[in-house]
């Protein structure tokens, strides 16, 4: 086991890393801005083999790219779209090859992405991506995980305007077939983001380019273009991504990539269910509500009580009873839509089942204290729902044998004694709860 890395048990649920090699120059390395805070929190399922520091550990924002990132990646954006399909115990292993102001050069001495024209193996952008991939493959496997290489995530362009879409095409079509060739993966997807809308109108070139990324597909099987959107870059910036521009381009990424890799049905983007309410008897439980993509999706619920499916459970809501008891509930979600695949989704526990609570009231008596007259309980509001109650009858305090029911005729040994009625109620799930009354006035003889 790696020093530092926790083994997959511990860390999470996570089991299995679906590899994904993020390559290209600097909106790939990370410029999206502004970032920090609770929405770039460490997330358990995406991990990260750096460039810089070669370890596996816990993706960051920014990612250790090969050059010093200053934003949020795309490649971040698009793991935390692809998870949302991907059942809990699958994470993301970013391989986070990219650095800015590169691209398909011959020059020396210059960083390169241009198969076998690098002047020294430091500046050889192609075999370093491969060797940092296959390093962290190997570091995951050693830190417990299953690996599976999903795909290359690719954006660059802007170094290469002076380029014809010819020979940008013939560049990249030797790129994509050197990676699927040593990293043993013929079919390996391939997706292309889109350069910024802003840039392509304004820098003269960077059409061509622009041209022969959107051709790639028609080229080259398994491969894909993501689009950008206008209006999401940097202030005072044409080329790189903002913050808003990276998000589009996550989920961009992520339909590209479902084309590339040939994915006829395709997940839904399902987040993790959570339970809203208290674990008790007689309480109600509901499905927090949670945004399910795309469009319309169709939900069904199953509860469970600890890992065992409840017969007829099958609703948004759940009302605990008795058997439930020191047990734990969760939900299993599922989402159906035409032309995709299913997806279901299991809620964390809502803690153990409690007892639930009965509400009572002070019960009163209502008829007159007399010898041979009738006194009735009046045992008030009780709940939730339907409650038993019982009912027993005392003398000054001392039950009187027998005295058991709603009704009570006072007797000549009652004479001058004060007489109450306990009401008992109870349900299954829920503790016996027991209410006295006040005191009749004291009984007097009948009236001849």
């Amino acid at each position: 086991m790696l020093a530092g890395i926790a083994p997959a048990q511990a860390r999470t649920s996570v089991k299995i890393l679906h590899v994904f090699l993020a390559a290209g120059q600097s909106n790939m390395s990370g410029r999206g801005l502004p970032v920090g805070g609770a929405n770039d929190a460490e997330d358990p399922r995406i991990f990260q083999y750096g460039a810089k520091v070669r370890s596996f550990r816990p993706a960051t924002v920014p990612l250790d790219m090969h050059d010093s990132a200053t934003g949020i990646s795309p490649a971040t954006t698009m793991a935390r779209e692809y998870l949302k399909t991907q059942p809990a115990n699958v994470g993301v292993l970013v391989i986070p090859a990219a650095h800015g102001q590169t691209g398909f050069t011959g020059a020396h001495g210059a960083l390169t992405w241009t198969v076998g024209a690098a002047s020294a193996p430091k500046v050889d952008l192609p075999n370093l991506a491969v060797t940092q991939t296959l390093e962290g493959i190997a570091a995951a496997k050693a830190a417990g995980y299953t690996v599976v290489l999903k795909g290359v995530l690719w954006h660059q362009g802007e170094n290469n305007s002076q380029m014809s879409a010819a020979t940008y095409a013939a560049k990249l079509d030797q790129l994509i077939a050197f990676f699927r060739s040593k990293l043993a993966a013929p079919t390996l997807p391939f997706v292309l983001g889109r350069m910024s809308p802003e840039g392509i109108a304004i820098v003269p070139g960077r059409n061509n380019v622009d041209r022969s990324q959107q051709e790639t597909p028609a080229r080259v099987l398994f491969t894909a273009f993501a689009p950008s959107k206008a209006g999401g870059v940097n202030r005072g910036d044409t080329t790189h991504f903002s913050r808003s521009g990276v998000q589009y381009l996550g989920s961009s990424y992520l339909s590209a990539y479902w084309r590339a890799a040939r994915v006829t049905s395709i997940p839904l983007s399902a987040p993790v269910p959570a339970i809203r309410g208290t674990a008790k008897v007689g309480s109600t439980l509901t499905v927090a509500h949670v945004n399910w993509t795309p469009g319309t999706v169709r939900l069904s619920y199953q509860w469970y009580r600890s890992h065992v499916a409840i017969v007829g459970a099958t609703g948004a809501t759940y009302r605990p009873s008795a058997a439930d008891v020191g047990r734990t509930l969760t939900v299993k979600v599922t989402g159906s839509k035409s032309g995709y695949a299913s997806v279901s989704r299991i809620s964390p526990g809502a803690g153990k089942v409690t007892w639930g609570t009965l509400s009572s009231a002070a019960p009163s008596i209502r008829g007159t204290a007399k010898v041979g007259a009738t006194l009735t309980a009046v045992p008030g509001s009780w709940g939730p729902g339907t409650v038993r109650l019982s009912y027993q009858w005392y003398r000054s305090h001392r039950a009187i044998s027998g005295a058991t029911g709603r009704t009570y005729k006072p007797v000549s040994a009652d004479k001058g004694r004060t007489l109450t009625v306990t009401v008992k109620g109870s349900r299954p799930g829920f503790p016996t709860t027991s209410r006295i009354s006040a005191g009749a006035a004291k009984v007097t003889s009948p009236t001849w």
